[in-house]
């Protein structure tokens, strides 16, 4: 049986996934603890793919099925921002990392002269090449691919776990 294109429609919803947790609004935040909302999209991806092909997978299969989640959704990612930034003038992201230095104005109001700094330096322009997209490409995929790998990780021991209970 071939399962090529729920494979390959896991990895897209991962890939979106992680293109949603990274560019829209205020959902950058779910990103701000250990990249929760990429670990999360890797893990959606392999429990659909588990699922609906209800196929086994080692957790190292896992790893690596999800990390592909990863690279994915780290070219739409960097495509999508270096798209919003050259022809949009919008930084990704931007709103959380507001709003994140004004709960600190609130917990500590001594440090108001260094916060609004942060803030000067968040509000400033931005400009990317597309040298800067094709550096920013590489270390995305290093630093995301191994996160969604973990989430593949966490949903096949959260499966069998589940499995060992029924």
């Amino acid at each position: 049986m071939d399962y090529s294109e729920e494979k390959f429609r896991a990895i897209a919803i991962g890939g979106l996934l992680i293109l949603l947790t990274t560019t829209f609004p205020y959902l950058t935040l779910i990103n701000a603890l250990f990249f929760v909302g990429i670990l999360f999209s890797g893990a959606v991806a392999a429990y659909y793919y588990i699922v609906k092909c209800q196929v086994r997978l080692s957790m190292s299969e896992a790893f690596v099925f999800s990390s592909l989640a990863g690279i994915a959704g780290s070219v739409l990612s960097v495509t999508a921002g270096y798209i919003l930034i050259t022809v949009f003038n919008y930084r990704p992201g931007i709103e959380g990392l507001l709003l994140l230095s004004e709960w600190l104005r609130g917990m500590s109001p001594e440090q108001d002269a260094f916060l609004n700094q942060v803030q000067e330096m968040l509000q400033a322009p931005v400009e990317m090449t597309f040298v800067d997209y094709l550096i920013s490409l590489p270390i995305t995929i290093f630093i995301y691919t191994p996160i969604a790998g973990l989430g593949g990780v966490f949903a096949v021991w959260r499966l069998k776990r589940q499995a060992v209970k029924n």
